[in-house]
């Protein structure tokens, strides 16, 4: 991962080596964000050279680092000399050019000109004096016990900019380059915001306060009146009683870095400037010791900070940080392109954030009224109660450590002062559920924009991620258990939803489904099972308002109960936060409330219509949605094909959006001859695939799971190097814990569905699971029974068995029962007691 090496302060660009005995090598630059990095892959070819323009103070630079190995063939230097070619027909639209690297040229910088030793090294001074190019280090750069050689150059064509340039002590064979621009390029920093210092709260202080304060809120009976003088209440208080802190940004230095250590490294770096400036024999010696020491005592510090990791109290988080420091990172492209402009300024990168956002959303005229329809049954809900017993046990099961919302209440303080504040929520939560509204706060999200695969330049290769105020979810949370409870009871929802819906999980859903797969196709060994998955385009956001509530009341959901959700969903707004700006609120004229607790099951409530359009087989996971159908004749592809056709219909009439191109087709068959009929939706033909990712497990058309294992082992592997780099110095236990909580999860996930059944398989994952071992234990493993660790095919069956006994047990709604079937009559066999499979 980037940022295994790389602070996190900087955007990572890369070109890793392709081929070679070992997959190590490449190029690469690091850069802070403010200098807007845009990489320029035009100038690129296979040699390992990357290029990027930045901008600092309106000046626009190109900047390229740059590898030539010793023995390069002269087909490798002539890719690399083209690399240096494009560059020069680009040189003329950018202020000064910078490059980089390790060249390994036998070329004398000290003469002037420079004089080349060697055929390579003529080509690319002539190439260097094609870009007017200067090499400013004329120091060497790789010193031995028999040679110093200047071969880590910096060249530039603009000098001038360059107020100094010089060899420092690197931390490998090589020395390392620093320079100086004359350029004012000062990185932005946050003013330091004043802020709670809850770790030093007198909280007894600040309840009693409360308690005094919070009494005449009771007397007000206006919702909004009483939300805003609960809020203004609840700030005074705070100023009043809690101490203020300033808020820094947060350094992230190395954290087994110490004083000692600094002064340490300080004085190898004096001891190497000496030397550079006496060359002499003794210099070099005392450099050469310092630099033994240096490293000694960094291996030594970082050795004591890794074996303390994860031990004590607090161990757990301080761990989970670490871990979290490498793979978790914040947004890094501050630049933008939208329709071929570049924005970078935080302000216009939100305001462009919301105009993509915006468009997910269903257009306000868009006409999909309120239909009115036959109850589904008698019993109605027409009205939510809430009891301050009810906002107790909510305050209490609070997650301290949840996101504040645009309203400023922070969850730390509803949890601490949950017994002082329930009186006043409950009377508030009352009187809006009373009125049917709710406050402006509560209908208001902050987004925040999260990368997915793809250009991270690019604003459609993000998705928004929302935070809504954290009173307004303990009420969501109460009136969602409610109706939750209320559909369950009067079976509402459909039995093949799986998603959001107490005892039930991709699992369960997996299991019915491919129970059902298995089942056709092991009843005729030659059949076919053709199976279709859909795939909306941002489902939760296009949910027409007026047509759930028709919904809802469909289902019972009335008086008091409905209008109240109605306000829920109507009127809301919503703004974009990127690096320290917000953009204008715009209105959310459709969807379920994303980041709401309530969101979810609404969406639940708004699909469960749609089975019964269809004749064919159909399951869900929230918006998942997948058909199949057995076919054993044109005229079940001619049903499958009519029902495709009325789920384009009931999705042209409910406001949803099929996306075409992700919609694809499956034969399910161990037959030879595999038949793909045309299938259309929407007036586009389905493409047929041979595998296919459903709830993070990958489907093969024969049902075998060969292809699944190797990318789940895959992912594995990869995590698992990465604990292993990371963790090296660390306890077996902290390995253990790495192992259990990073690695077994992806090797292990979803088994009791689709659990290994050949020995292959098993021994790919158990090869896996011995590399675990090994980084666990080292070199020599223990025996099995003092591993504290099941094998592959136990843990296999401690997860079959472990969903059984759930099932069972009515912790999870499966029929396991069902699963159980008996076997084949063998000779020997008791026919009394017929074997079970």
């Amino acid at each position: 991962m980037d940022h295994e090496v790389i602070p996190t302060d900087y955007v990572v660009l890369r070109k890793d080596r392709i081929g070679g005995r070992r997959p190590a090598g490449g190029v690469l630059l690091a850069v802070l964000p403010h200098l807007q990095p845009r990489r320029q892959k035009q100038l690129e070819t296979s040699a390992e050279a990357i290029w990027a323009a930045i901008t600092v103070s309106n000046l626009r630079f190109l900047i390229a680092s740059v590898y030539r190995a010793p023995n390069s063939t002269a087909e490798q230097n002539d890719e690399l000399l083209r690399s240096f070619s494009l560059a020069a027909e680009q040189q003329h639209n950018y202020d000064a050019c910078f490059v980089m690297g390790d060249l390994n040229l036998d070329i004398d910088w000290s003469a002037e000109p420079p004089l080349p030793k060697a055929i390579p090294a003529e080509k690319f001074i002539d190439a260097f004096d094609n870009l007017a190019f200067f090499q400013l280090i004329k120091n060497p750069t790789r010193t031995t016990a028999t040679s110093e050689k200047t071969i880590d150059l910096f060249l530039c064509d603009t000098p001038n900019l360059v107020s100094s340039s010089e060899v420092i002590a690197g931390v490998s064979d090589h020395d390392a380059l620093l320079a100086e621009l004359r350029v004012d390029s000062r990185r932005p920093t946050p003013l330091p915001a004043m802020l709670p210092n809850w770790r030093r709260a007198p909280w007894p202080t600040l309840n009693d306060r409360l308690a005094e304060e919070m009494q005449a809120v009771l007397q007000i009976n206006n919702l909004n009146d009483a939300w805003t003088a609960w809020k203004t209440t609840l700030v005074g208080c705070v100023s009043e009683c809690v101490p203020s802190r300033k808020s820094r940004p947060k350094r992230r230095l190395l954290p087994w870095l110490d004083k000692k250590l600094k002064k340490i490294i300080k004085i190898k770096d004096e001891l190497f400037a000496k030397w550079q400036v006496e060359k002499t024999l003794e210099s070099r010696n005392l450099f050469e010791t310092a630099r033994r020491a240096s490293q000694g005592a960094v291996r030594l510090a970082k050795d004591r900070w890794f074996w303390a990791l994860g031990r004590g109290p607090g161990g757990a988080a301080i761990f989970w940080k670490f871990i979290h420091s490498k793979t978790k990172v914040p947004i890094k492209t501050t630049s933008f392109s939208v329709d071929g402009r570049i924005f970078s300024e935080p302000a216009a990168v939100a305001s462009k954030f919301q105009e993509s956002f915006k468009q997910n959303f269903s257009p306000p005229e868009a006409d999909y009224p309120f239909l009115r329809r036959v109850p589904s049954q008698e019993e109605k809900l027409s009205e939510w109660r809430i009891t301050e017993s009810d906002v107790d046990n909510l305050l209490h099961v609070l997650d301290a450590k949840s996101a504040t919302g645009p309203d400023g209440v922070p969850a730390v303080l509803l949890k601490r002062c949950a017994k002082t504040l329930c009186p006043s929520l409950a009377h508030i939560f009352n009187l809006s559920l009373r009125a049917c509204d709710l406050p402006a706060d509560w209908k208001c999200a902050a987004v925040t924009p999260i990368p997915k695969d793809g250009e991270k330049s690019d604003l459609r290769n993000y998705r928004p991620i929302s935070v809504t105020s954290l009173v307004g979810k303990l009420l969501e949370k109460h009136v969602r258990n409610q109706l939750a409870g209320f559909l369950d009871t009067n079976k509402a929802l459909p039995d093949n939803q799986h998603g959001f819906r107490e005892r039930r999980s991709c699992t369960t859903m997996l299991l019915r489904t491919l129970d059902s797969w298995t089942a056709a196709i092991d009843k005729n060994s030659g059949g076919h099972v053709h199976a279709i998955f859909l795939d909306w385009a941002k489902a939760f956001d296009k949910v027409p308002h007026q047509r759930l509530l028709s919904k809802l009341q469909h289902h019972g959901i009335d008086g008091a109960a409905l209008e109240w959700l109605k306000n829920f969903l109507v009127g809301r707004s919503q703004f974009v936060r990127f690096g320290g700006a917000r953009s204008e609120p715009c209105v959310v004229s459709s969807g379920v409330v994303q980041g709401s607790v309530l969101g979810p099951l609404l969406f639940n409530v708004y699909v469960s219509d749609l089975p019964a359009v269809v004749k064919t087989n159909l399951v869900q996971y929230a918006d998942d949605c997948t058909i199949f159908r057995e076919v054993t004749s044109q005229d079940d592809v001619d049903e499958l094909q009519e029902d495709l056709a009325l789920i384009d219909i009931w999705c042209v009439n409910n406001g949803m959006q099929l996306n075409a191109k992700k919609c694809v087709a499956m034969d399910l068959s161990r037959a030879r001859q595999p038949w793909l009929p045309q299938y259309m939706i929407g007036g586009a033909v389905l493409e047929y695939v041979s595998t296919q990712r459903l709830l993070g497990v990958h489907i093969a058309r024969d049902l075998r799971w060969n292809h699944h294992v190797d990318v789940q082992r895959k992912k594995a592997a990869q995590t698992l190097g990465f604990a292993a780099r990371n963790l090296q110095g660390c306890t077996q236990r902290v390995k253990r814990m790495a192992y259990l909580t990073l690695v077994k999860p992806k090797l292990f996930y979803g088994t009791p569905a689709w659990h290994p059944w050949t020995k292959t398989n098993t021994e790919k994952m158990a090869r896996t699971q011995n590399k675990a071992l090994h980084f666990i234990h080292g070199r020599h493993v223990p025996p099995p029974e003092k591993q504290n660790m099941l094998s592959v095919p136990a843990q296999l069956a401690y997860n079959d068995l472990l969903f059984f006994k759930k099932s069972l047990c009515g912790l999870t709604e499966y029929n396991a029962m069902a699963r159980i079937t008996e076997g084949r009559v063998h000779r020997g066999d008791d026919p009394l007691h017929p074997r079970l499979q």
